[in-house]
């Protein structure tokens, strides 16, 4: 996925912040919702470019990062305080992107992105940033690759990170590692490398990858999209599904591409076309909206809150999923979520412009 790619599909599925005639989406949980106290801030680019907030992270509510990137093709980062949002976008000397930032404490965050290279064929190269609490860093990686899309780990010593054509990396001891993911030769024949992500790393230790593979050779309009686990050096596959490609939109998913989340190696939940749920053998569809769904995260007290477009939010709460209807009438979309217990950070965008949507839970 390359930053042309994502700003034009921003572009279309974006519309109005404002009211709609739709009415909206009927209350879950017999109309009992958490119910928030909303403040909505403009993230903002010096030069007037709208801001998309792909990502986002934070230690606690005074200390949330948005990453993601503005409509010039260029990386942003904003960081708020527990008062204000800061633009932090740091000057790396290049054209960049920053995809996906995860961290471990409020001085150890981590950002995966790429570098954008416009020679004869404009192409990409695998970057990684860290945050040691007064600055950010480029990461020495070894053997670049292509655009890193997805970051997760169990702690600062066991990091992965994983993107475009077979880019994984894995950050053990202090050093960042290139990992060989094995291609499989379906059908004996493969056009191009693996796209690979969401990714997961379990507190065990165990790392859950979703990798899709394009067979134009054999299949024009399919690919394969596994769900593969790597445990003591080895990756086995643990489902799969063929997606075919209807007017230009993939469909057949048995779990979701955009985002992962996982309380443990036995509760992982992924979302896309709809929330998806895996008990540790097989995945389960447990929630949908009629708009895609974009981020999914959680509270350490396993309150699972899933953004999407169309200004969804469902959560999932004392073992009921449920909807939080306050943006259904906007047509504004959500990218990122940030969760705490009972404040939750929202990255939003609508006609070119970029937002924080802050709740605060009401007593």
């Amino acid at each position: 996925m390359n930053n042309i790619i994502l700003i034009i599909t921003i572009t279309i599925t974006t519309l109005y912040f404002g009211c709609s005639t739709e009415p909206p989406p009927p209350d879950d949980n017999n109309n009992q919702y958490l119910e928030y106290e909303w403040t909505v801030d403009t993230l903002k680019n010096p030069n007037g470019y709208g801001v998309v907030p792909w990502s986002m992270w934070g230690s606690s509510p005074q200390s949330v990062w948005v990453a993601g990137f503005n409509l010039a093709g260029q990386g942003e980062l904003f960081h708020w305080n527990g008062i204000k949002w800061a633009r932090i976008t740091p000057d790396l000397g290049f054209n960049y992107d920053l995809s996906a930032i995860t961290g471990f404490a409020e001085n150890d965050v981590y950002i995966a992105g790429y570098k954008i290279i416009i020679d004869t064929v404009q192409h990409s190269e695998s970057i990684i940033l860290h945050y040691n609490g007064s600055n950010w860093q480029q990461e020495s990686i070894p053997l670049k690759g292509d655009a890193l899309l997805f970051i997760s780990g169990k702690n600062s010593s066991n990091i992965w990170t994983c993107g475009n054509n077979g880019s994984l990396y894995n950050k053990t001891s202090g050093n960042w590692v290139k990992v060989s993911f094995e291609e499989r030769k379906y059908l004996g024949l493969l056009s191009e490398p693996p796209d690979l992500g969401p990714i997961y790393v379990a507190p065990n230790g165990e790392v859950f990858l979703m990798n899709k593979y394009y067979n134009y050779k054999v299949y024009g309009d399919t690919a394969m999209f596994y769900f593969s686990k790597y445990s003591n050096g080895i990756w086995q596959d643990l489902d799969s599904c063929r997606l075919v490609n209807i007017d230009g939109i993939a469909t057949g998913y048995k779990f979701g591409n955009r985002a992962m989340f996982g309380v443990n190696e036995n509760e992982i939940y992924s979302t896309g076309n709809a929330i998806y749920k895996y008990n540790g053998m097989d995945w389960t569809p447990v929630y949908w909206n009629d708009y895609p769904h974009k981020d999914i995260k959680g509270t350490p007290t396993n309150k699972i809150i899933d953004v999407g477009e169309h200004g969804s939010i469902s959560y999932f709460h004392n073992n009921v999923w449920s909807r939080i209807p306050d943006f259904s009438n906007k047509i504004v979309d959500f990218y990122s979520i940030m969760p705490f217990e009972d404040e939750i950070f929202i990255g939003a965008y609508e006609l070119g412009v970029g937002y924080a949507v802050r709740g605060k839970l009401k007593q």
